[in-house]
């Protein structure tokens, strides 16, 4: 086990370093179905109650991989101009433990009666501590890793812009707008500060073709980008039966495919699984990685609305 821990223990010593960044953003592959989780002003294309529970494990089989749960709860306020939400993520990377909480708040604006333009804020706190006591040591009487360290807190902020139709959308969104830092100075203090070169940039669109009275074919598109980092592209495409089974296919720049398979179990709620394949060399010490989300939608409105935005 000792030659695990190896590849754990810089893991955590990122917290132990002069400077740290805690700005590590959270890697979904089912976005597309509920896009609350990707940018806060989709929260106000929904004209009901609606909400999304997450679970990821990611990595099978590598000791200390990635585990999320998460979950997103939005509604309409009266009028349905204005919309309300929150969204909670526990992350643990190994020894590390990162729980983010934000509450979103979202204003539609009708262009027209087929077009909708909204703009979203979301305002939270992280927090992040690492329980270094559980980390295997070739010395055990090693001080640093004696405890566990302080939680740390930090302010976060989102912003997001959200154009949609009934067939097509297009978003913009910015998931941190603070540069999070753990700085030693005799003891660890956290600094936030706006910093465009850390600044994170999302921007993701996607289309509903009709190919028969039966089949849709749903395709999207995400691009991430960060300034010292490639950009990460991914391409999705899922056919959906009868608006009750889609399945499809996902592809990221980072060496990934994603198979998609989601099932609407009743008027209410929606069912979804990813298995992402790991290309990268990575594939040689993990098996792949697993997604499951619930989607519900209640209180439906009896008549249609003018305008909904593609349900992936």
């Amino acid at each position: 086990m000792k030659h695990i821990y190896k590849l754990i223990l810089p893991l955590a010593l990122l917290l132990y370093c002069a400077t740290t960044q805690a700005q590590n953003q959270l890697h979904l592959s089912q976005y597309m179905l509920y896009q609350p989780m990707l940018n806060p002003a989709s929260v106000a294309s929904y004209n009901n109650l609606n909400g999304a529970l997450l679970y990821r494990k990611q990595w099978v089989g590598f000791t200390g991989a990635p585990t999320v749960q998460g979950i997103s709860f939005n509604a309409p306020l009266k009028g349905k101009k204005h919309f309300v939400g929150f969204t909670l993520f526990n992350d643990k990377i190994s020894v590390n433990k990162r729980l983010d909480f934000v509450a979103t708040y979202a204003y539609r604006l009708p262009l027209n009666d087929r077009s909708s333009l909204s703009f979203g804020l979301s305002a939270g706190i992280g927090t992040l501590q690492s329980n270094l006591s559980d980390v295997e040591l070739v010395n055990p009487n090693d001080p640093v890793f004696a405890g566990n360290t302080q939680t740390f807190v930090a302010p976060q902020f989102k912003f997001g812009i959200y154009y949609f139709t009934k067939k097509f959308y297009a978003g913009f969104a910015l998931p941190r707008l603070l540069d999070n830092k753990l700085i030693y100075e005799g003891d660890f203090k956290n600094k936030s500060s706006f910093n465009f070169k850390t600044m994170h940039y999302h921007l993701h669109v996607g289309r509903v073709f009709k190919l028969s009275d039966k089949f849709d074919l749903n395709a999207s598109l995400l691009m991430k980008q960060v300034s010292g980092s490639p950009m990460q592209l991914d391409i999705n495409a899922q056919a959906v039966y009868n608006n009750l089974i889609g399945l499809g296919l996902s592809y990221r720049t980072a060496q990934i495919m994603v198979a998609m398979l989601n099932v609407r179990i009743t008027k209410h709620f929606k069912l979804a699984y990813a298995y992402d394949i790991d290309m990268s060399p990575l594939k040689n010490v993990s098996s792949n990685s697993h997604e499951i989300m619930l989607i519900f939608h209640l209180f439906q409105e009896k008549a249609p609305v003018k305008i909904d935005a593609p349900r992936f």
